[in-house]
């Protein structure tokens, strides 16, 4: 029986829907639910899909079997999915990697082929820069439009490059030099150093350090409820957006009544006390969940906004 105390609005239209599909539904799921995963386990994309699917076995009256698929960014992983059947019976986390990983015609799945049917997280990313090396936002704007800047992020050709070049185009940086490293502890360190200048990062990345680092703007279309006196970057000077987005996908030609039965079941799972208390952790709340109406457009966005710096990460 569902719980439909947490849903309100849409989620709980679609939930509703749950004991009513056609025929067509009735015979779904066939055994276990396989979830993809294009990271390591116990990684952050893993525990979301963990998390999201918690209920949904219950729900739907099976098992899901967590799959971690790395290699390629989400190459592997989309050449697994592309094996399988368009059933219903195989998902796939949905994120940056997923858009990269098509726009540049690896994964031997297209945009058409896949539809993303539910989005859980929409976690916000922070220009964060030495502490007291600008007055504000404005001044770094400024400052980067004439001067030089070393943008640190993680591996080249992954989400925080793509980030870092829509930011990049967003300012008219003079010139940008993107430094990798491997994680976010490093960058922070060099950025305390002066060995860079600025970079992109979640909340619990540099908020250990505030007073030796600063955010400046968050690049998101609203502020945060974790920090709510640093400001949009649309009020700055920085006019895009680049959350790091996780959702759940599943095959393009999955009949319909299964594609709506699978999309009740997430939001439904991710309606929970549990889902929700995962959520608020990272000072999120219960707007981060949609369905794939929603997801499916801003998908949509980010794969057209990667698109605008493939020359940058495909080169010619």
């Amino acid at each position: 029986m569902l719980n439909f105390r947490r849903l309100t609005g849409a989620a709980l239209g679609v939930a509703l829907t749950i004991a009513t599909f056609p025929a067509q539904a009735q015979d779904f799921p066939d055994g276990p639910i396989e979830v993809i995963n294009n990271s390591k386990p116990g990684g952050g994309s893993d525990i979301f899909l963990r998390f999201a699917t918690e209920n949904a076995g219950a729900l739907l009256g099976t098992d899901f079997i967590h799959l971690s698929k790395t290699g390629g960014v989400a190459t592997n992983a989309l050449k697994y999915v592309a094996s399988k059947e368009a059933d219903g019976q195989t998902l796939f986390i949905v994120n940056a990697g997923t858009a990269l990983t098509m726009m540049r015609g690896k994964g031997d799945l297209s945009r058409e082929d896949i539809i993303p049917l539910v989005r859980g997280t929409i976690e916000a990313e922070y220009v964060v820069v030495q502490a007291d090396r600008f007055a504000d936002a404005a001044e770094f704007v400024e400052y980067a439009k004439s001067n030089p800047i070393k943008q640190a992020g993680t591996k080249v050709g992954g989400n925080a490059h793509v980030s870092a070049l829509l930011m990049r185009n967003a300012i008219g940086m003079s010139k940008q030099t993107y430094v990798p490293f491997e994680k976010s502890g490093e960058i922070v360190i060099n950025i305390i150093n002066g060995n860079v200048d600025v970079a992109l990062l979640n909340y619990d990345e540099f908020i250990s350090q505030a007073g030796k680092v600063e955010a400046i703007a968050v690049l998101m279309p609203e502020r945060t409820s974790n920090a709510p006196d640093v400001p949009t970057g649309h009020e700055v000077g920085i006019p895009v957006d680049v959350p790091n987005v996780r959702g759940i996908g599943v095959r393009a030609g999955t009949p319909d009544a299964v594609v709506e039965k699978l999309e009740a079941a997430l939001l439904e799972s991710m309606n929970s006390d549990t889902f929700l208390d995962y959520l608020k952790g990272s000072g999120q709340g219960t707007s981060s969940v949609i369905g794939r109406d929603a997801f499916g457009k801003q998908f949509d966005q980010m794969y057209k906004g990667y698109q605008s710096v493939a020359k940058d990460l495909l080169g010619g």
